[in-house]
């Protein structure tokens, strides 16, 4: 089993968000089911964050369709490496739109990544749960 996570820019605009968000799930839904590819997909500002888990063949395919999707751009692999299981065995994707009076940093996000890789084998859940409780937190201080 395998994960990789990602950050990609949005080429659209912030009024079209949420139709493009139900097209990429509605697509998303029926060919990850086929491929066996499950995951999440995170819209922030500008910027998406998605995390995908399955046979590595798997997400390499589905990585190249992305590479050429018009609708995002600097595709950067945050984490790609071997996972014992699944963490969303049952999400073949979903997509959550955070709020936006919070910034994601990817260059923050790969330090994580690099401190995880070095000490532990990630866990999908795990890594998904910290990264939520790290945007809550920059939330409280912002305040």
């Amino acid at each position: 089993m395998h994960l990789i996570i990602y950050s990609s820019e949005y080429t659209g605009s912030d009024e079209d968000i949420d139709e493009v968000l139900s097209d990429i799930v509605t697509s998303s839904k029926t060919n990850n089911l086929a491929s066996k590819i499950t995951g999440l997909l995170f819209y922030h500002n500008q910027r998406f964050v998605q995390l995908i888990e399955g046979e590595q063949d798997s997400l390499e395919r589905l990585m190249s369709i992305l590479e050429e999707d018009t609708r995002h751009t600097n595709i950067q692999r945050i984490v790609d490496q071997d996972i014992k299981k699944r963490g969303f065995e049952q999400w073949n994707m979903d997509s959550f739109n955070l709020s936006a009076d919070q910034d994601i940093d990817p260059d923050e996000l790969t330090n994580i990544s690099e401190a995880y890789k070095k000490h532990l084998l990630i866990d999908s859940k795990i890594l998904v749960e910290f990264y939520k409780a790290m945007l809550a937190l920059n939330k409280l201080q912002a305040e």
